[in-house]
């Protein structure tokens, strides 16, 4: 093991340190000599400096209790104190720590701290006894609690005993919470003792169970300061969604002890399976060795064995089926608490609305006040029928004026392509006589364009004046042609 700079551990040093050194960075070869002395005379001096010591101490204290390095327990959020701490922390160039006193004192006194049996036998909640109280008297009461009587006094040794890191428990307590919020139904909510502390151990990533001073502060903790579950000697249980404070009934204890009960039999079973392949192991190994006393023996051991495993499998399939039931008969009754509150909030709506009565009264005055809104509507609607006359023969000459203007538009653009399609045939007349061909094509187009026209006209009034001219333009049509011919 090497220390961030490289440099080798001692083989000597203590788990403890090794951790301090290797994990903590005030914990520094250049600042041990600082932390090793009694820096308690720098408090008026250098407070900047005795701040840091105090601080650094406590820092590396509560991650190697985290950590359970502490000696005298594997506790990971108890610090107990005493000649086995100071022993574990000596070093060879700079031997024991002399001021840790005041470094748990601080602690105490600014409630990161608590002395086991206080924490233990109270019974108001840590944070409601933070700031109360004189400073002063704090400091005095801590200082009693660790057998100084001056903070000038010089003790070399540790105070002795535990305190509970408040820091630890709280980040403990978190994670213990979020594991087991996923619990719904009553039955999951209870658990047994050993079971409640097998599982906070695997949470906390624990390599084995608990110690008992840390799941006394564990419960303490989620019980009184943080009102998350109630517990006995036997059982454990959870507080439920919109339970403002768990109580362990006597139903509670009975269904730990069940499954308590079942827990043990599934240990059983297993140590129970095991043995019988073990013995058969042992069965198949003296038939192939032709050891026929060896065989029958162990064969007689496996045959005890296996029905053992039958009748523990058969209770304990009993027992799932007796908590299956159970848990069935609590869901019934969460059920029939919803339904008996549905029905007090029913009669509640039910009282507001005043009964059948109130409502068929209500419908038919709605009924009838709708009835006015349509006799009322109906005399406006009739007002103003009366009111509005129409003439239905002027209607008719105006919609004939109408279409009458339309026709006529309609021929005077006729007109007007026809004028255009005339004097373009005039504008083919060839200039030389004889041309054959190209006069019967001029004829037979002017033939299809005076037909065109006519049809035009013919939806004009022979008195209008353009009517005579187009008449005169057309008889005096072939009389030209006859002239350009000759």
């Amino acid at each position: 093991m090497r220390l961030p700079g490289g440099e080798a551990l001692p083989h000597t040093m203590s788990e403890l340190l090794c951790f301090l050194l290797q994990h903590e960075e005030n914990f520094r070869r250049v600042r041990l000599p600082s932390l090793y002395s009694d820096f308690r005379s720098q408090q008026a001096i250098n407070p900047d400096g005795y701040k840091t010591n105090l601080s650094a101490w406590e820092t590396g204290l509560t991650h190697a209790a985290q950590a359970g390095l502490i000696p005298g327990g594997k506790d990971i959020l108890l610090l107990r104190t005493g000649e086995s701490l100071l022993h574990a922390l000596e070093t060879k160039e700079w031997g024991k720590p002399l001021a840790l006193t005041p470094v748990i004192a601080a602690a105490v006194v600014e409630g990161r701290m608590i002395p086991l049996p206080e924490f233990l036998n109270s019974s108001t909640s840590i944070y409601e006894r933070k700031g109360a109280g004189s400073p002063w008297f704090l400091v005095s009461w801590a200082l009693q609690q660790l057998g100084l009587r001056r903070v000038q006094s010089v003790t070399l040794n540790s105070p002795t005993g535990g305190y509970v890191l408040v820091g630890n428990v709280e980040k403990a307590a978190i994670e213990v919470i979020k594991a087991m919020d996923v619990r719904f139904s009553r039955i999951d909510r209870v658990l047994p003792m050993k079971v409640f502390a097998a599982e906070v151990a695997m949470t906390l990533e624990q390599p084995s169970d608990l110690t008992e001073d840390d799941l006394k502060i564990l419960l303490v903790y989620l019980s009184r300061d943080k009102n998350y579950l109630a517990y006995n000697t036997q059982a454990v249980k959870l507080r439920g969604k919109g339970e403002r404070s768990p109580t362990v009934t006597t139903e509670d204890t009975n269904i730990a002890s069940l499954k308590s009960l079942m827990v043990d039999l599934n240990a059983q079973l297993e140590t129970l399976n095991m043995k019988v392949t073990e013995f058969d192991r042992k069965t198949r190994f003296a038939v192939a060795n032709k050891n026929r006393v060896v065989a029958i023996a162990a064969l007689r051991s496996k045959k005890l064995y296996e029905t053992v495993f039958i009748r523990r499998s058969e209770t304990l399939s009993q027992l799932e089926g007796i908590c299956n039931k159970i848990e069935e008969a609590a869901d019934q009754i969460e059920v029939m608490k919803v339904m008996q509150a549905s029905s007090s909030v029913l009669k509640g709506l039910n009282t507001e609305i005043g009964g059948v009565e109130t409502v068929e009264e209500v419908l038919n005055e709605l009924r009838n006040e709708m009835e006015h809104v349509g006799d009322v509507e109906a005399i406006i609607n009739e007002a103003a029928q009366a009111t509005v006359v129409v003439d239905e023969g002027v209607i008719e000459e105006e919609l004939e004026a109408l279409e009458r203007q339309d026709q006529a538009k309609d021929d005077e653009k006729a007109i007007f392509e026809t004028k255009k399609k005339l004097e373009l045939l005039d504008s083919m007349v060839p200039s030389k006589p004889g041309a054959g061909s190209e006069e019967r094509i001029i004829q037979k187009a002017h033939s299809d364009v005076v037909d065109s026209s006519t049809r035009a006209l013919g939806r004009l009034s022979i008195d209008s004046d353009e009517t005579r001219v187009i008449f005169q333009k057309r008889s005096q049509e072939p009389a030209k042609l006859e002239t350009q011919q000759t």
